[in-house]
């Protein structure tokens, strides 16, 4: 889709021509975290203020969450009191000094003792709107609620006229958990009531899906629903790429994020067997993963299951071999907080910069633009050169991926009707380069 930047960039540039850059960018990186906290101030018959106090899960939650120093936090298995969320905003989140963190609306339906929640740091992000799903497609009641945020980066320009933003969606889901054929149909249904939800109500490419699945293996339909949904613009992309059988299988050691401890279980309220389960996922649309020109983009290599060195399979955080992959603190702070580990992922956005004016990418066209063929010279990039272009009406006509020849050249063929098209590149670097080109009939 033509953003909104594109057509300001179209109105800052009208009357230039193909080698007139006229829009300035630079990129900042934003953190985010996924966490089931475990029954954060509700009360089981296994789980009691004794065992699981919530005075002692804010210290290590904050112990946590300033090591891993995020802008947005999705929590899963809140107590269903809206005050329990205030408690974490400000005895976690806003502590040492830091004012700025900000909660989401609260959600739940009429009988669930657990919510979902979404902090974010309003020095970086802010929440345009929120929405969440209580029902499948056959109108009956989820188990429990998925919430989906809306979120924009607060680019420093915004308020000047002409600036814009990247905005971008945050889903905090928490199906339902089992390993009964009833368990599996009520996640499936979840599943299926979301995916349909995106493809008809969510108009942002950009999507994140955060929060405990209870999913124990990637074939499971539930699963399926979010990766190889029939709405296939909304499928979702793992990351770190590692589907499959994940429960109690060593082939996934490096992956699981369930449960910290091995039999020290606080009387039964922490699940015990050490880690074998992969529940905590952050999942991401497809051009988060995979299209170099997205305005969000996943940074290669920053997912982790905070606390997991791939060494203990089946075993707790705490047994030998000694876990250096975190501070001790951390490590005992991760032990001690929850039987699931935070899930944490990074992620570029484009700071647009609108109102600046610098080169951003040397390229020019070869030979007027002809029907059959595209032909451009970037006397300073090599390698990969990614490049889309645009009719005027917003439409994404061409988006493909060529290697430059030795000399920084590319030939590539399009089929376009006379007319001013948009052009947009991009190289391997994230170098970027935009132009209004004219094509010849």
């Amino acid at each position: 889709m033509l953003k909104a930047w594109f057509w300001r960039w179209l109105g800052m540039c009208a009357g230039l021509w193909s080698t007139s850059i006229c829009m300035g960018q630079n990129t900042v990186s934003i953190r985010g975290m996924t966490y089931n906290l475990l029954y954060y101030r509700q009360t089981t018959s296994s789980c009691t203020g004794a065992n699981n106090s919530a005075s002692a899960k804010d210290g290590y939650f904050k112990t946590i969450a300033q090591y891993i120093d995020p802008d947005f936090v999705v929590c899963n298995e809140i107590g269903s009191n809206p005050v329990n969320a205030d408690r974490i905003l400000d005895n976690v989140l806003n502590q040492d000094g830091v004012t700025t963190w900000a909660q989401a609306n609260y959600s739940n339906n009429s009988f669930s003792d657990l919510v979902n929640m979404l902090f974010y740091n309003t020095s970086v992000l802010g929440l345009h709107s929120q929405e969440s799903i209580d029902r499948d497609l056959q109108n009956q009641s989820l188990v429990r609620v998925i919430d989906l945020y809306r979120l924009y980066y607060k680019d420093p320009l915004l308020g000047q006229p002409g600036a814009d933003t990247v905005f971008f969606t945050v889903i905090a889901a928490h199906l339902k958990a089992g390993d009964t054929p009833s368990d599996e149909a009520q996640r499936n249904k979840a599943a299926e009531a979301l995916m349909d939800h995106l493809a008809t109500q969510v108009s942002d490419e950009y999507v994140l899906l955060c929060g405990d699945l209870n999913v124990y293996s990637s074939s499971e339909p539930g699963f399926q629903k979010l990766v190889n949904s029939v709405h296939v613009a909304e499928r979702f992309k793992d990351p770190v790429n590692a589907l499959g059988a994940w429960n109690n299988s060593a082939q996934y050691a490096a992956v699981h994020t369930q449960s910290t401890r091995s039999s020290n279980t606080n009387s039964g309220c922490f699940s015990g067997g050490g880690l074998d389960d992969r529940f905590d996922f952050i999942l991401v649309s497809d051009r988060v993963l995979n299209d170099p020109m997205a305005d969000v983009r996943y940074v290669s290599g920053s997912y982790k299951a905070l606390g997991n060195d791939g060494m203990h399979f089946n075993k707790a955080l705490t047994d030998a071999p000694v876990n250096n992959s975190v501070p001790s603190v951390v490590l005992t702070a991760l032990y001690e907080m929850s039987d699931h580990l935070p899930v944490t992922a990074a992620f570029e956005v484009r700071a647009h910069g609108l109102g600046t004016t610098e080169t951003l990418m040397d390229f020019a066209l070869v030979q007027p633009v002809r029907s059959g063929m595209l032909e451009l010279h970037c006397p300073t990039t090599r390698g990969v050169l990614h490049l889309e272009l645009y009719d005027l009406s917003g439409r994404n006509l061409v988006r493909l991926s060529a290697t430059l020849d030795e000399n920084g050249r590319l030939r590539v063929p399009v089929q376009l009707r006379p007319g001013t098209y948009v052009l947009g590149l991009v190289d391997d670097r994230g170098t970027r380069g935009y132009a209004r080109i004219a094509v010849a009939s």
